[in-house]
């Protein structure tokens, strides 16, 4: 099987795994007995099984589990070790991913956005394309391509979530 170095790809896949877990946090967390759950509904799932077959088996393995920050770093560290590192790619790139300023610009730039964008996002159940959709015209703006390619060239290390790899 030939495996993929590309460490551009593997940051594009890597990002949607964490925005893909941030989505379903966003819409399907409920408190039950002060703890904190994901509960997806069947429709859902039976959506994100069709339209989403690479990120179904993340939903699955959520679903229905008690949820805080750890366990929701370990799901998406987890997930993405399962499906890109060795799998995907190999095994030298994702160790790369999470060093790299482009992947903690992406990720910092999609939680700028998120925050911005909560009222909105909060008014109606968004499908995850529909959230990749209006992300993507978010950073078309100039002004954000401008701030990414600042922080790039800064150097600047944006508080990002991390998983730690084996090398």
């Amino acid at each position: 099987m030939l495996r993929s170095v590309s460490v551009k790809s593997a940051i594009k896949d890597a990002v949607e795994i964490f925005q893909f877990d941030q989505w379903l946090r966003f819409y399907f967390v409920v408190e039950k007995d002060d703890k904190l759950w994901i509960e997806i509904p069947e429709d859902t799932l039976k959506k994100i099984e069709k339209d989403l077959p690479g990120l179904f088996p993340f939903a699955e393995m959520v679903n229905d589990a008690e949820l805080d920050y750890q366990r929701s770093q370990d799901n998406v560290c987890t997930f993405v070790a399962a499906r890109l590192d060795g799998q995907k790619y190999e095994a030298s790139v994702l160790p790369q991913v999470f060093d790299d300023a482009k992947f903690k610009v992406e990720m910092y730039l999609f939680n700028v956005w998120l925050k911005m964008h909560e009222p909105h996002l909060d008014e109606e159940l968004m499908d995850f394309n529909g959230w990749l959709e209006m992300y993507e015209g978010w950073n078309s703006m100039d002004e954000v391509k401008e701030y990414r390619t600042k922080l790039i060239e800064s150097g600047m290390d944006p508080q990002t979530p991390a998983c730690g790899t084996a090398q």
